[in-house]
């Protein structure tokens, strides 16, 4: 991420400077086949559509053989390898997410039926599902509520923590 993008969050944040609702709103710049552009707080990111969609094409064989969400891997990937601030990819990544989701449910949902010959349970569990939806509506509003006030390098360690000990419980749990 830009250095001076960087500076001038850490002033709104602190009070020192404003920032104004024009600046807030993304702002396509250039779009084509190949690059898009955009502004955003008066700073001006882009990213190469070619290989975002090489990564959403892995991140989505992935997510559809495991069944994850592709946001959390997708996430980290456009604010560490391309450079956008979270701030612009956060909403995307779950609205991306949320597609996915939906598409994947419409589908387990209509092949169920030719697969209960076998036994195997694919249909999805309603019940289960609602409840990860209520948790993450609830959790998206309190995240986006907090994320405010609280500094990255704290969500970082927190998330690392939590990352590193799930970590340790699967190895410690196959061996």
């Amino acid at each position: 991420m830009k250095k001076k993008f960087n500076e001038r969050i850490k002033k709104i944040r602190k009070g020192i400077e404003s920032g104004t609702e024009h600046e807030t709103v993304v702002k396509t710049v250039n779009f084509s086949l190949t690059n898009y552009t955009y502004s955003f707080y008066g700073e001006t990111f882009f990213f190469n559509t070619i290989s975002l969609f090489a990564l959403t094409f892995v991140v989505g064989i992935i997510g559809g053989t495991y069944g994850i969400g592709g946001g959390s891997i997708i996430a980290p990937f456009l604010v560490a390898v391309f450079g956008l601030p979270v701030f612009t990819i956060a909403g995307a990544a779950l609205l991306g997410t949320l597609i996915t989701s939906v598409a994947g449910v419409v589908f387990y949902t209509i092949i169920a039926p030719y697969y209960a010959h076998t036994g195997l349970a694919i249909s999805p569990d309603w019940l289960l599902g609602a409840l990860f939806g209520a948790g993450g509506f609830a959790g998206m509003y309190c995240g986006a509520r907090v994320q405010k006030y609280m500094p990255a390098k704290i969500i970082k360690t927190i998330l690392a923590i939590i990352i590193t000990l799930l970590a340790v419980k699967y190895i410690i749990g196959i061996f």
